[in-house]
């Protein structure tokens, strides 16, 4: 593996200037996070997608497993592996979507994180890993990115110029997933008005919001609804009721036979609980591993805490890795946000 680029080597490249460096280059190879969410495989496949109208070979990957209710995204592909890209396919350019930092990757970050091209992203706390990156930490999505450069080259919008429907339906999930539906503080009216170009897309193609919210909400399996179920039953409050915390051990995962993806969405269910000013769900990733997701109200900010443990994100939603036992990752996110807490206010002790 190539040694990952020093932050100072990495060019920074404006809308227009990405664009451009989109249309010089071919052969792409895009990868998402592990763990994928909306916003990533959004971004990611409309990304592909768009190269492919520009004439372009490209296609994505992914270090972990694609979610069932995302599959549309993927074309019901569960699984996006260098092994099942077509026969006789060499990538020559290597692109980012959605990935802050090299281990974000997952199982790839050995394989491609010194390797990387161009970063496409939307989180301000990137680490300008590769050798081009276009970050833009005002959006509520990458996906929304991902549209500002197709408004670049093709000149879409919502009325005469639509985009087409195979890069607007992976858009618009991604970017109904990553903005809460439209419910987190990097929302603007520009957000709107790119959802509007999507939309306009979607609904000119015979598709409908409701059809794409359906499948991303709509029919919940079993085991999420469990998943819910154990969040509750192990809710707990810190720093006089400012801090919700639920955390899964592994043996909370075999009790309701609950894998990753029933457990994605834990923390949302205890973000808005009144009087919570952030709110912590851990979860194992592996032996002595737990990763943690972290969530806040306007106003905190969950990137500087995650930033302590090598971790970051956005402002009201970020994540990072402890290492160690449930009680001591417990103990030491705790201490960290009774800190910043203390900054915000008037430092009340957790408890």
């Amino acid at each position: 593996m190539t040694d990952a680029m020093p932050a100072s080597a990495c060019r920074l490249l404006s809308r227009a200037e990405c664009a451009l460096w989109l249309q010089t280059h071919n052969q792409y190879l895009i990868l998402c996070h592990a763990h994928p969410d909306g916003d990533t495989l959004g971004a990611g496949m409309g990304l592909r997608n768009l190269l492919r109208v520009m004439g372009k070979t490209a296609h994505l990957v992914c270090a972990s497993p694609i979610p069932e209710r995302l599959a549309f995204l993927t074309e019901e592909r569960t699984q996006c592996t260098p092994e099942q890209l077509p026969a006789g396919f060499e990538w020559e350019t290597v692109v980012t979507v959605d990935v802050a930092s090299v281990p974000l990757l997952g199982d790839y970050a050995e394989r491609f994180g010194g390797a990387v091209h161009l970063a496409i992203d939307h989180h301000g706390t990137n680490t300008l890993f590769a050798e081009a990156a276009c970050v833009d930490g005002t959006l509520s999505a990458c996906t929304e990115l991902i549209c500002n450069l197709g408004e670049e080259i093709f000149g879409w919008n919502d009325t005469d110029r639509l985009m087409p429907p195979e890069i607007a339906v992976p858009l618009y999930a991604g970017l109904l997933t990553d903005s809460g539906s439209f419910q987190y503080g990097a929302v603007t009216p520009r957000t709107h008005r790119r959802a509007a170009a999507m939309l306009a897309s979607v609904q000119n193609a015979g598709l409908s919001h409701a059809r794409i919210a359906e499948r991303l909400w709509g029919s919940r399996p079993l085991p999420q609804v469990m998943a819910a179920k154990a969040a509750y039953e192990d809710l707990r409050f810190f720093c006089g009721g400012r801090v919700s915390l639920v955390t899964f051990t592994p043996k909370t995962m075999e009790t309701y036979h609950l894998t990753d993806e029933d457990i994605d969405d834990v923390i949302n269910l205890i973000r808005g609980i009144a009087g919570v000013r952030a709110a912590v769900h851990l979860k194992p990733r592996g032996e002595g591993v737990y990763k943690l997701s972290l969530r806040c109200a306007e106003g905190f900010n969950v990137a500087r805490v995650a930033a302590r443990f090598g971790g970051g994100g956005h402002a009201c939603a970020a994540g990072c890795t402890i290492e160690g036992d449930a009680a001591s990752a417990e103990a030491a996110i705790i201490s960290a946000l009774e800190e910043a807490l203390a900054e915000e206010s008037s430092g009340e002790a957790c408890n």
